[in-house]
């Protein structure tokens, strides 16, 4: 790319600069009439190198002089230079604080992406790391004060170990050992700030992570449900599958464990003299965030895995407000988080929470000769005999003192004591016999409900209209009386068995027979489905070995993408430069692009054979150079045509004023070389204007 041509006034300055000769061998140089450190005559190229640094410091001098001789310029040059000096130091000061907030900033990218140090007010002093063994802690006496600093070492010590994890207890129940953030997140199959994002706590927030909505009760009132979002419900199924289910609850506990159901939990109490049930009042909301947290600090994770672990499992109860037509949920503090009755780890938490109650209240059972089961919040105790007749009282009040003591809340409406001569139900089933079974009522309401649904399938008489079968005030459909009977039938085989039978004839219309065909077909497809990758594995399989879930049409979970990374903010001066850098360049490309199309004009034609002359001195072969465009014989007669004109427009006019004022415009036309005929236009226009407007003025 060729250099732009400089402008006069810079050539003046570079002459004032040095010398006349220096700046003629450099532009001599630069156009390639006087190639660089080549050519002759080296001697002549020296002195005027020479002279030129002569001319320079010369230049110097006189300016010292002139400023020795001027006090108030020497003093204004002076603050000139300490101005420049100022402003060259305040600009490095600018770029080495913008140099040093990007280092800090890249710092924190780097550092985010791996760690979880904020996670909301009141909990996060819990997720900043322990302070190794040989760094002094903030605020520590000095090394003079030395019965005060031995007196604090071992507490902090304690301290320490307090926060750490434990891989002995960890070891013991197959825990994956988690130390950092960064480790939950990789083994949950997710990035650290999605992690954060689930585990944030916000007093107001513009986003809830659980949908709460309410259902029925079946002693009357409504329960409150809050099922928690399919991203956060991931984190959970992880959570449960790999830490929560590896630990043993307690003998007693029968509530959501595999292998035991109602059945096992009423079991025990089957046949016994007196049976007492008992409740507690808001059992899952009783659960507070301390008590969440201080299961998994148990189990043995260190205080920071703890926090985030109990931050997942919990929930910020809140209320949705509508604020400036802007959705909002505002909520409490940090240690008013509560267990979700909704949430696939709720249930295994309360079993591992109430593994000491289990205990204490097993312990004071078997002291008084009773037995002792429970069932999520129910708590069934048994006995016969002796303890039946003299230790009910005693055992109740120590109850209720040992729930107080464990943070629970005994409930005063369902706490009943059932003797043998009454109707013993433990979990909705009666244990006065032998073994548990459903009760006489729901074994005839199934049965009446049965006998109209069979009336109205196949009626007897058609002129009196069939009653519709119901369950519980609503109607009631085939596979729902269906389901009844093989829950009667799980209970007591002996009873469920021709009730059972009695429904599995409700499902063989032609309808119920094609349903029971797709349903036939809907299995296969699953049985093949099966067989397929990984990526056809359920929600929660997928979940517990960490890896995205798949939608329904195949295509992969949307992820989150990375956060931008910082940038050097850049100061007033350097916006400055870039933006003088760009006119140079598009200066340059200008004239880069000036240059090419004159080469392109310029090219030679290669002749043709049409018998014309070629140039003398042209090597045979090479086409005849081209008349330059601008040659001075084209511009004598463009110039001599102008003056014609002049005299035409003073004849025509009959002024010789517009004559001699065309004469003189032109003559400044081509020592300005400025001939174009545009150019020589305007100038007779106004040439006749003055011509005219003198001719009327009065002499």
């Amino acid at each position: 790319m060729s250099q732009p041509q400089p402008t006069r006034s810079e050539i003046y300055e570079r002459i004032k600069a040095s010398s006349k000769q220096e700046v003629i061998l450099e532009e001599m140089q630069r156009l390639g009439f006087w190639p660089k450190d080549q050519g002759q005559p080296q001697l002549a190229a020296a002195h005027i190198q020479r002279e030129g640094d002569l001319q320079r410091e010369l230049a110097e001098l006189r300016q010292q002089i002139a400023l020795r001789q001027d006090p108030e310029r020497a003093l204004r040059q002076m603050r000139k230079e300490r101005m420049q000096q100022a402003l060259a130091r305040r600009e490095e000061t600018k770029r080495r604080q913008a140099q040093e907030r990007h280092d800090r900033a890249q710092a924190w990218h780097a550092k985010r992406a791996t760690h979880v140090g904020y996670l909301g007010p009141g909990i996060s002093a819990a997720l900043q790391a322990p302070q190794p063994d040989g760094a002094a802690p903030v605020g520590a006496a000095p090394v003079g004060a030395a019965p005060v600093g031995a007196a604090q070492e071992p507490q902090q010590g304690k301290a320490r170990e307090r926060r750490q994890a434990d891989p002995k207890r960890l070891a013991r129940h197959g825990l994956p050992p988690l130390e950092h953030a960064a480790q939950l997140a990789q083994a949950m199959g997710i990035t650290v700030a999605e992690l954060r994002f689930l585990s944030f706590h916000r007093e107001v927030a513009r986003t809830h992570h659980y949908h709460a909505f309410t259902l029925p009760k079946k002693t009357g009132g409504e329960r409150l449900i809050s099922a928690p979002m399919p991203r956060l419900k991931r984190a959970q199924y992880w959570v449960l599958d790999n830490i929560l289910a590896r630990v043993p609850a307690h003998d007693a506990a029968h509530g959501f464990l595999a292998g035991r159901s109602i059945v096992s939990n009423a079991a025990p109490h089957a046949g016994c003299d007196v049976v007492i049930n008992l409740d507690v009042k808001d059992f899952f909301p009783s659960i507070a965030f301390g008590r969440i947290k201080g299961v998994f600090r148990q189990l043995g994770y260190g205080e920071a895995i703890a926090t985030i672990l109990a931050l997942l499992c919990s929930e910020n109860r809140a209320q949705a407000w509508m604020v400036d037509g802007e959705k909002l949920f505002v909520g409490g503090k940090a240690r008013e988080r509560v267990l979700p009755q909704g949430a696939p780890t709720s249930p295994m938490l309360t079993n591992l929470l109430c593994r000491r109650l289990d205990r204490r209240l097993r312990g004071l059972a078997g002291q008084l000769g009773f037995t002792y089961t429970r069932y999520a919040d129910d708590l069934t105790f048994s006995a016969s005999g002796q303890a039946a007749r003299d230790h009910v009282g005693r055992l109740l009040g120590r109850v209720r003192w040992i729930l107080r003591d464990e943070g629970f809340t005994p409930h005063p409406d369902k706490e009943h004591v059932m003797r043998k001569g009454r109707r013993q139900e433990v979990t909705g089933l009666v244990v006065n016999g032998t073994r548990p079974g459903a009760s006489r009522e729901m074994r005839r309401r199934l049965r009446a409900a049965l006998h109209r649904a069979t009336q109205n399938t196949a009626p007897t008489q058609p002129s009196v209209p069939a009653r519709a079968a119901h369950w519980q005030g609503h109607p009631a459909r085939p596979s729902q009386l269906l389901g009844l009977a093989q829950f009667v039938h799980q209970v007591d085989p002996a009873q469920g068995r021709p009730l059972l039978a009695q429904a599995r004839q409700l499902t063989r219309s032609p309808i119920d027979r094609a349903n029971e065909a797709l349903r036939e077909a809907s299995r296969q497809d699953r049985v093949a489905t099966s067989a397929q990758p990984p990526s056809a594995t359920s929600f929660r399989q997928r979940a517990a070995t960490g890896q995205a879930p798949v939608l329904a049409s195949g295509t992969p979970w949307w992820q989150p993408g990375a956060p931008a990374a910082p940038v050097v903010e850049k100061t007033d001066q350097q916006r400055r430069e870039e933006r003088q850098q760009q006119r140079l360049q598009q200066r340059q490309a200008a004239h880069a692009q000036v240059a090419a199309v004159a080469e392109t004009a310029a090219a030679p034609i290669a002749p043709a054979d049409t018998g014309l002359p070629q140039t003398p001195g042209a090597a045979p072969g090479e086409s005849p150079s081209p008349a330059p465009q601008g040659s001075p014989l084209r511009g004598l007669l463009t110039y001599w045509a102008q003056i014609a004109v002049c005299f035409v427009l003073g004849t025509v006019f009959q002024a010789r004023m517009i004559t001699v004022v065309g004469i003189v415009l032109t003559i400044l036309l081509k020592y300005r070389r400025l001939q174009r005929w545009d150019m020589f236009a305007g100038a007779m226009v106004l040439a006749v204007l003055i011509g005219l407007g003198l001719r009327h003025v009065p002499g």
